[in-house]
């Protein structure tokens, strides 16, 4: 029996044969590469930092971009959390250098003259003034380390290297040392990592100021359909705006929206069955991505987020109720920076009286929450304390979010379910129009 394979991934990373899009970001990442000039690829959590890196690790797609300019280099991956058992910065760097060790190992010319200085660095425990030596060395060869420090923003709990040590010689060797160019995978910003370390580093500079960003947004909406062709004639106009609907473009999500409804197909669903259980798969199979994203927000950004979501909600469940929030509450001008950051992204666009979150899965995600820990006017600060964001409401604005919360439970009888099934039953074109498509 010829089974079709369901062509779409979101459990793992995407190898090159199965990327799509982010010419411009790979583009820019090669050019920043080709000129030793240290990055940093910043976006929330399964945006596709992974599959980013594992894309331009490939020799063919160097090749192609820039013919022999990465020919002699030496490319190294590291996860941050692979790197939980590392017990000093020796260890760190003994992983970082394997690719030489292994190349010298093999008597390969091209790396024979690095061998005396690779044996001083490694007898002086790889300290950064002898990595420095190490380094010089591997630019007068036309040598460079490319070393892509994946998930990085998980070493600020590493208990060795989140130091003002560890630190201070990445900073050091990324600025002068131009055999080693430094690729940061990061799920926070530059600004958040310079945040995060400025009690063990009060006076300093800030360690990762010597990085540029490349900011993974969303996908665009031609990648986007570019992506589900890849499900043939199993998707109509109708599915696409549905998966367009739930992922806000989001690729990690898409991918999951589609596999969940080429999986309906496949069991011979149809109409409204057919996206009820796309969408109760779908939201079952990627809680974790948004419980990701709300753990890396900051306190002032989970208060614009829960604000919007709580006035789209009813509007996407066809419900006209105007909320009586108070004027300076509504207002949310004193996030510009956060709203700003979270349109760059794509999770939120500007829809003439204010913004709307793009991804419907994850309203999916905060109402579950919301209707799990939200029960009454007690619960509800309780809920406000453990998201860390009671600091960033005054006790008016507190209580008018509560009676808020209690209005939009109302509606919400049966959780994400409630809204799942409203998609599925043709609410799905209104949550679109909300959406500002």
């Amino acid at each position: 029996m010829d089974i079709p394979i369901n062509p779409f991934i979101y459990s793992r990373a995407v190898m090159p044969s199965e990327f799509v899009g982010r010419e411009k970001e790979i583009r820019r990442l090669l050019s920043r590469l080709s000129s030793d000039q240290s990055t940093a690829i910043i976006g929330l959590p399964h945006v596709g930092k992974t599959s980013l890196i594992n894309y331009v690790m490939h020799s063919n797609i160097r090749q192609e971009a820039f013919g022999d300019a990465f020919q002699n280099d030496l490319l190294r991956v590291l996860d941050a959390h692979m790197l939980r058992s590392v017990r000093s910065q020796t260890e760190f760097w003994e992983q970082a250098l394997k690719p030489l060790e292994e190349n010298l190992a093999r008597q390969l010319p091209v790396y024979l003259s690095l061998k005396d200085k690779f044996a001083v660095a490694r007898e002086n425990k790889f300290g950064t003034f002898v990595l420095e030596q190490l380094f010089e060395s591997f630019k007068e060869n036309k040598i460079r380390l490319i070393l892509f420090l994946d998930e990085f923003d998980d070493l600020l709990s590493h208990p060795v290297l989140n130091s003002a040590e560890f630190y201070g010689s990445l900073r050091s060797l990324a600025s002068r040392s131009l055999g080693l160019v430094l690729v940061l995978g990061s799920r926070r910003d530059l600004e958040q990592l310079n945040a995060k370390t400025q009690e063990i580093n009060p006076h300093g500079s800030p360690y990762f100021n010597v990085f540029t960003e490349i900011v993974l947004k969303n996908l665009p909406e031609d990648s986007f359909h570019k992506l589900l062709d890849k499900g043939g004639d199993y998707f109509n106009a109708a599915d696409r705006e549905f998966i367009r609907g739930v992922s806000g473009f989001h690729p990690l999500i898409a991918q999951a929206a589609a596999a969940k409804l080429w999986d309906a197909n496949e069991e011979g669903l149809k109409d409204v069955k057919r996206y009820e259980v796309a969408g109760r798969e779908l939201h079952r199979g990627i809680k974790h991505n948004f419980a990701d994203t709300w753990h890396v927000w900051s306190n002032e950004t989970k208060r614009v987020v829960t604000i919007v979501a709580l006035t789209q909600i009813p509007k996407m469940l066809g419900k006209q109720h105007v909320f009586a929030i108070e004027d300076d509450f509504k207002k949310l001008s004193d996030y510009s920076s956060e709203i700003q950051a979270l349109e760059d992204r794509g999770v939120l666009v500007s829809s003439g009286n204010g913004w709307v979150i793009t991804q419907g899965a994850f309203l999916w995600w905060l109402t579950d929450e919301l209707v799990r820990n939200v029960r009454d006017e007690t619960e509800f600060m309780a809920w406000l304390q453990a998201q860390e964001m009671d600091g960033v409401l005054t006790t008016q604005q507190k209580t008018q979010l509560s009676k808020t919360t209690s209005v939009v439970l109302e509606y919400l009888n049966k959780g994400a379910t409630t809204m799942i099934e409203a998609f599925a039953q043709g609410a799905a074109g209104a949550a679109l129009k909300s959406l500002g498509w």
